[in-house]
């Protein structure tokens, strides 16, 4: 087991132990916390870091290989859109046009055309879906936010994370609905959960399948950020 871990203190009151995405070890603990318990409990965790570390190098091993070579399709709006490796570049008629070169290199043209897509499908969604069940909203923006799939301000802004368009149309909805919802209630009550399940009954299913999204582009390098919602 490694012995090396980063330790982050803060006003917590118990210990925490993850593997992060590049396997590295870090260690969450109240600030009075000795390092003398801190070193016990983690190895307490012997078996479950090496379980999650072997996760991570697994998944490492597979996300290298795929952005390391000439890929001939992408996740978008839930399925796996075609590349084709010529010009003129863009997105026509659901198939990707992108130049012939490995996928660590193209990145930030997928992330750029990515975020052109959602631009239009999304913001045209967010509109349609807001007049239908009723909800104001100010403005609908397309950012990179690093912790969410969308947000809510306080003068019912909607925004929205451009690579949410690798999800399905109706994980897409879910999360719109959500952020609509929030121009109603500012936080997550039980009244909150109410209205969201009123306008999309699945919503726990497509909660989870938004785990499936973000492990798609993490296994294309296109994880920016990492969704919550």
């Amino acid at each position: 087991m490694p012995a090396d871990y980063k330790i982050i203190r803060s006003s917590r009151k118990s210990i925490s132990l993850c593997v992060e995405k590049d396997g590295s070890i870090v260690v969450r603990a109240p600030y009075r916390a000795p390092e003398s318990v801190i070193d016990e409990f983690v190895r307490s965790k012997r078996d479950w870091l090496e379980k999650h570390l072997s996760i991570v190098q697994e998944r490492n091993i597979s996300r290298d290989s795929t952005v390391n070579a000439n890929v001939d399709e992408l996740p978008l709006f839930g399925e796996m859109a075609k590349v084709v490796h010529k010009a003129p570049y863009g997105y026509i008629d659901g198939i990707l046009y992108l130049p012939d070169m490995p996928l660590s290199e193209l990145v930030p043209t997928v992330s750029g055309l990515y975020r052109r897509i959602a631009k239009k499908e999304l913001v045209r969604r967010t509109v349609e879906l807001s007049r239908r069940f009723g909800f104001s909203i100010t403005d609908v923006k397309i950012n990179s936010a690093r912790t969410h799939w969308g947000s809510c301000s306080g003068k019912k802004s909607i925004n929205l994370s451009w690579k949410l368009i690798a999800a399905g149309r109706d994980t897409i909805d879910y999360v719109i609905i959500h952020e609509l919802c929030h121009t109603v209630y500012m936080d997550h009550s039980a009244e909150f959960w109410r209205l969201v399940g009123k306008y999309c009954p699945d919503y726990e299913v497509q909660r989870q399948k938004l785990k499936d999204v973000q492990a798609l582009l993490d296994r294309y390098g296109l994880d920016e950020q990492k969704g919550t919602t």
